[in-house]
């Protein structure tokens, strides 16, 4: 079996966690139908309901066509849609009535799924990964 062999390697601990919560997380999720991908992208979307594609790709900091890719099966599924926004320019991102109450219903299964993951590291230990993330986040250039 292979191994992160030499010096430690930030980005593929990141990464190789990332996977193994997002593995997590759907399985909690697989009955609401919202995969964690899809349910961060909901819950931004419906806190800045009508927003820009451009500005929920910054607030996710995801470029464009990934987030695009991201909002086709919320719009496919009648969760959100995207028309014209306030300048012609742009293109506004709505959260539809499916959509609240899917998300409404996939908020449980989060909240299950990050009791677990509490409950797996402890609520000190977690705290200080949301810390050390928000710093990381925080001081990464975004070149």
């Amino acid at each position: 079996m292979a191994s992160d062999e030499g010096p430690p390697c930030t980005v593929f601990r990141l990464r190789k966690a990332a996977r193994k919560a997002t593995r997590a997380y759907d399985q909690h999720m697989a009955a609401t139908g919202i995969g964690i991908a899809q349910f961060g992208v909901l819950r931004v979307i419906a806190g800045a309901d009508g927003a820009s594609m451009s500005t929920i790709a910054d607030v996710l900091d995801m470029d464009r066509t990934t987030l695009t890719r991201n909002v086709q099966p919320l719009i496919r599924d009648g969760l959100v849609t995207v028309g014209a926004g306030g300048d012609g320019r742009t293109r506004a991102v709505r959260i539809t009535g499916e959509g609240r109450k899917a998300l409404a219903t996939a908020q449980g299964a989060w909240r299950e799924a990050q009791a677990r993951l509490r409950k797996s590291l402890g609520a000190a230990e977690l705290d200080q990964l949301h810390a050390l993330l928000s710093r990381l986040v925080e001081r990464l250039p975004d070149d």
